[in-house]
Order: structure tokens, then C-alpha cells, then sequence
């Protein structure tokens, strides 16, 4: 018997003898993702389901219904009110699959600026750890050096399909390629 396994539901279809069981599993993962950070920052902080509940003036039965149902299950009201027990913010973004690809694209990068930003001024709050701000400037270089090299990447896929300007007309601002659109031909 392999005891190896990949991941989870890798396991759970082998030890169950039924390979459909690794879908099933999956599925339940996805479903479960806010769920499962929700619980994982409540035990890294080391707060109990009954803290949680004395802040948000419920039930522990009901932090537990939470923490063990699926992620279509959550109001945004609960979720707030245990993140806020938490003493966690929550950031969330929209991705309208309708607007087109320059938009979304540049609300992407639009909200990579603002993560790069505040990990800066995270840096700055940290006066006398050198050792913390030296591993955020490395982080923050890395992830230029990724986006790079990623840019890199894409630009030498998309150029296949569309031609593209190396000149910016505007320094600082994204320009709108929408009416670069590939042909069927060339579309992936």
C-alpha cells in the first residue's frame, strides 16, 4: 500500500478504495477553504471557540456549526464578526469576469501596489528590527524579480498573437489594449 500520497484526497481514495472518493475530497476542500483559514488563524492565536463566541455574544455551538460547515454556509455578517474576535481585518476583492481583460488586469496590479505599499510601511513600523525589515526588503525585492520575470514570460507568449509597443505613452499608467484583441485563429 502506498503511504505516500500527494495530497489529501489522494489518501482519502486510496484508503477508501474508491479513486472517485479523491474528487469528492477535493470538492469538500475548495468548498471548505475560508472555513479552514478561519479556524487556522483562530489556533495560531491561540483563541478558543468560546472566546470567539463571547466576542461575537453567541453560542460556542455556533462557532462550531461554523468552523464545520462549508464556505457557502457562511453569512458575511459571522464572518465578520469572527474575524473582528480575531482582531483579523478582511480585504475583499471583486473580479467581474465581464469587464474587459485590461481592467481586470489592471485591478490586479492596482491592488499588488497597495499589498507592496502597506508590506513598506509594515517595514517602517518595525524601527530596530533590522533583521525583519532586511527580510521584507528581500521579500519585497523577490517579488519584483518574480513579476519580472513572469512579465517576461507573458510578454514573450502574448507577442505571438498580438503585437505589442514597448513605449509608454503614459509612465506610470497601464495602457488599454483592448482593441489589440488576437484573432480565432491565434486565440489560445
Amino acid at each position: 500500500m502506498n503511504t505516500n500520497f500527494k495530497n489529501a484526497a489522494e489518501a482519502a481514495a486510496q484508503l477508501a478504495g474508491k479513486p472517485e472518493m479523491a474528487e469528492a475530497v477535493e470538492r469538500e476542500i475548495r468548498q471548505s477553504s475560508l472555513v479552514s483559514m478561519l479556524v487556522e488563524m483562530r489556533l495560531d492565536k491561540q483563541i478558543t471557540q468560546e472566546q470567539v463566541a463571547k466576542s461575537m455574544g453567541c453560542d460556542a455551538s455556533k462557532i462550531s456549526r461554523m468552523e464545520s460547515c462549508s464556505d457557502s454556509h457562511l453569512r458575511l455578517n459571522d464572518i465578520m464578526g469572527y474575524t473582528d474576535a480575531l482582531g483579523v481585518q478582511v480585504s475583499v476583492m471583486f473580479d467581474d469576469s465581464s469587464m474587459p481583460t485590461s481592467a481586470r488586469v489592471k485591478q490586479c496590479v492596482g491592488q499588488i501596489d497597495k499589498d507592496l505599499k502597506k508590506l513598506a510601511l509594515l517595514a517602517q513600523e518595525q524601527d530596530g528590527d533590522d533583521e525583519l525589515v532586511n527580510k521584507i526588503s528581500r521579500f519585497y525585492k523577490e517579488v519584483l524579480v518574480n513579476f519580472l520575470l513572469k512579465y517576461m514570460e507573458s510578454h514573450e507568449k502574448l507577442r505571438n498573437f498580438v503585437p505589442l509597443k514597448m513605449t509608454d505613452p503614459h509612465p506610470g499608467q497601464v495602457e488599454d489594449c483592448e482593441s489589440s484583441k488576437p484573432t480565432e485563429e491565434a486565440a489560445l
